[in-house]
């Protein structure tokens, strides 16, 4: 019995004695890791550049959608195109405005690490540029044929549709890009 209970006294003192030895190297490689967090860490640049898309990405999003939204609700508008015609101009005024916003960035402004995603994000504003201009002409033309009207209705919505591959691509990266960088 008193063997037992001096080794077993033996082997905590031994403990006690190596356990913080053996956490030096557990500390010393968290320190590491900490540091190599810090060295990958976003410019304010960079920042501002995530910031910036990201905005303006969802700002495209919400007022395409709001368009389409609002396009399929002409029916209630029947007896009020006038009113259905000033709206739409509004909404399409505003959406113009954010689309021009969105090509503030030229490709030399775009940080090294980001440049996978300024590739989606311009594809995504380009379908965006492909469905303002259907719509406009859709919208603001006279002399278009019914037949006309309904292919730049067609070329709209694929082109809106189309904006939500690149616009999750965008988004996709960035998320990936986050895990990396703090």
């Amino acid at each position: 019995m008193k063997k037992i209970v001096k080794t077993t006294l033996a082997c905590l003192l031994a403990l006690t004695v190596s356990a913080p030895v053996a956490l030096l190297p557990a500390q010393a490689e968290a320190a590491t890791k900490k540091a190599a967090a810090k060295k990958a860490a976003y410019t304010t640049a960079e920042r501002t550049y995530i910031k910036y898309q990201s905005d303006i990405l969802y700002k495209l999003r919400t007022q395409s959608s709001d368009i389409v939204q609002f396009a399929l609700k002409a029916d209630q508008y029947e007896n009020k195109e006038e009113e259905f015609y000033t709206i739409m101009v509004n909404k399409l005024t505003a959406w113009e405005k954010t689309y021009k916003q969105a090509s503030k960035y030229q490709p030399k402004d775009v940080p090294a690490k980001l440049k996978q995603a300024h590739a989606s994000y311009t594809q995504a504003v380009q379908q965006q540029g492909i469905a303002i201009q259907s719509m406009k002409k859709t919208l603001l033309e006279d002399t278009l044929t019914d037949e006309q009207m309904d292919t730049y209705a067609e070329k709209f919505f694929t082109a809106t549709d189309a904006f939500g591959k690149p616009a999750a691509a965008f988004d996709a990266e960035i998320k990936r890009l986050n895990k990396i960088y703090q």
